[in-house]
């Protein structure tokens, strides 16, 4: 009879659900038999519960003052961050990386991990095993369980045993599909094709679509009584689709294809990644967040998480203790005095937050470079701080020496400008998209934010994507009356109603023309949620000098307050050559049977 190292049965969530405890009948650490653990639904589903706290939170305060900006759209300190490291081509430093990083130098990936900070490594690992055991014995055991009961413990199990394949594949490759408890037969050989294990992954993804539901709140749904009200964070149906269209679109795109051009897709998983976005379209639970409530999709300063239809596959968190290190405003997004915050980069604002009239600023007449932030795409300004922008909601709180704070002052020698302020922006932007404007220490306002993994927009988009590669511009699957150019008008119209934002015929000459235009159209979007870097990775667009170049824009006041006299200037340039499309794995791992080979150029 094998003995499982229980965790701590109180995690559910992440403590999240007051209802938590319903579930869970121990609150201690202790050793318990399978026919212990998967005794009855409440004990099954404790212990799946805890799949949950492994998933990398990629919007704690430890992580998102960085945005997990990896790529070109944003830049940090020169000093040991992770995202330093990154840019300097030092992978290895994964294995090094401090807190502020979703990966973790402890490569152990024994079940004693420190839930309140998943990292990449060792919390997929874990979680891999522990859905082997759910699988390998829920369905056999639950004998004092219905069989609904049986199938959401498994069908949650399913997605995390090909979720957390997928988020190591992300960084390091292809890796061998482990769908079993591994004993003493661990030794499997690592594929050489990505699509081998994806397309393992897409199975385990379609039992869970099977074996979900819709909704936890569904008063049908037996299961989800015990914690009506508290569900909207547990894994669904549509979660289950959104994943496995997330996954065949990854395993279509020209990296995972080995390609030497960054248009050529496999187009067959494009279509079935098409065909399975349009499902989770067609579901009426999903619907976008109008404009003027654009802001309750990152956070909330109205207590704890209301629903949002945009959700699909998220997690609750709260900035916390964050605020309470911010030396001035919340928009220096700097812990103390050390500024350990990145910056949104002058050249990636440039390069895709473009015009009011939906051209980019080199198409379009209404740019002028006296006035770059004039005409602009309103997303700019719902998601940047720019100089001159209001910092404090009530102005009567920041008074005396503190007036200076009312507004942002970001030209050069300003108040909230580096190197002037040790912690001010070291670009000329602040990102804001995670913070209302009262949260500072004036106005003291509390939030809380959510960690993002799919929602409805990112949903839009990845379908627009696939479906360009599978059906062209126009064309659309079976009984789907969306093509990839609707799915992309269909955004901005979110934030222009009238349509002028919609793509121009400039931009519709040919597919490889759109492509473009709906991969700044993601970049706009999904602007730091920690989406651009496996973006720029998987589209195999990292080794071109466009996506080295950090830079920032300085300019000066004229006598009215004006900002004149604007000049862009080089940061930093990234290091990226072709090994730099992976992570290197731990030495180890590699060396212990050929099997398993290590990544080229590491």
């Amino acid at each position: 009879m094998r003995k499982i190292f229980k965790l701590i049965f109180g995690i559910c969530f992440l403590g999240i659900f007051a209802s938590c405890e319903d579930y869970l009948d121990k609150s201690i650490e202790t050793e318990l038999t399978e026919e212990e653990v998967f005794k009855n639904f409440d004990s099954a589903q404790g212990f799946v519960e805890e799949m949950y706290a492994m998933i990398v939170d990629y919007s704690t305060a430890a992580h998102w003052q960085h945005f997990h900006c990896y790529a070109e759209d944003a830049v940090g300190i020169d000093t040991w961050q992770f995202d330093y490291a990154i840019d300097e081509g030092r992978y290895w430093e994964w294995q090094r990386s401090g807190p502020g990083s979703m990966f973790d130098g402890n490569t152990n990936t024994s079940a004693e991990l420190p839930f309140d900070r998943a990292k990449l490594w060792p919390s997929s690992w874990a979680g891999l095993r522990k859905s082997n055991i759910v699988i390998a014995d829920a369905d056999s055991l639950m004998t004092d369980a219905t069989q609904i009961e049986k199938d959401v413990v498994l069908g949650q199990a399913h997605f995390f045993r090909a979720f957390f394949h997928h988020e190591i594949m992300k960084f390091w490759g292809s890796i061998p599909y482990i769908d079993r408890v591994l004993d003493d037969d661990w030794k499997i050989e690592r594929p050489a094709d990505w699509s081998e294990t994806a397309l393992k992954i897409d199975e385990d993804f379609q039992k869970a679509v099977d074996l979900l539901p819709v909704d936890w709140d569904d008063p049908d749904f037996e299961p989800g009584l015990k914690s009506r009200g508290e569900n909207m964070f547990r894994l669904t149906k549509g979660a289950a689709l959104s994943l496995k269209a997330k996954n065949l679109l990854y395993a279509a795109s020209p990296l995972m294809q080995n390609s030497a051009s960054t248009y050529d897709y496999d187009t067959e998983l494009a279509k079935r990644a098409a065909d399975t976005f349009a499902e989770v379209l067609k579901m009426s639970r999903y619907s976008l967040t109008p404009w003027d409530e654009y802001e309750s999709v990152f956070y909330s300063t109205q207590g704890r998480y209301p629903y949002s239809s945009e959700y699909i596959f998220s997690q609750a968190g709260s900035v916390g203790w964050f605020q309470n290190f911010l030396s001035t405003n919340w928009q220096l997004g700097a812990i103390g005095q050390n500024n350990l915050a990145s910056f949104p980069t002058h050249n990636y604002i440039q390069d895709n937050f473009g015009m009011s009239d939906g051209l980019s600023i080199e198409d379009s007449p209404l740019y002028d470079p006296a006035n770059p932030w004039e005409n602009r795409d309103p997303r700019l300004y719902k998601w940047l701080v720019i100089d001159g922008d209001q910092m404090v909601e009530n102005l009567g709180a920041a008074t005396g020496e503190n007036e200076v704070h009312r507004y942002a002052q970001f030209y050069k020698d300003g108040a909230h400008r580096y190197p002037n302020k040790g912690n001010g922006s070291r670009t000329g932007y602040v990102a804001k998209k995670w913070f209302p404007v009262g949260f500072n220490n004036f106005d003291n306002q509390g939030v809380f934010a959510w960690r993002l993994h799919v929602r409805l927009t990112d949903v839009y988009l990845m379908y627009a994507e696939a479906a360009l590669v599978a059906y062209g511009i126009n064309g659309k699957p079976a009984d789907f009356d969306l093509s990839a150019l609707d799915a992309i008008n269909k955004i901005r119209e979110r934030a222009v109603p009238d349509g002028s934002l919609n793509v121009k015929p400039e931009y519709l000459t040919s597919d490889t023309a759109f492509m473009d235009e709906i991969r700044r159209e993601r970049a706009v979007e999904l602007s730091y949620e920690s989406h651009r870097w496996m973006d720029i990775r998987r589209w195999k667009l990292g080794t071109q000098e466009k996506y080295k170049l950090k830079t920032e824009i300085i300019f000066d006041r004229n006598a009215e307050g004006k900002p004149i006299n604007f000049v862009e200037r080089v940061l930093r340039t990234k290091v990226f050559e072709d090994k730099h499309y992976w992570l290197p794995f731990p030495k180890n791992d590699t060396e212990i049977y050929e099997g398993f080979p290590q990544n080229p150029g590491w």
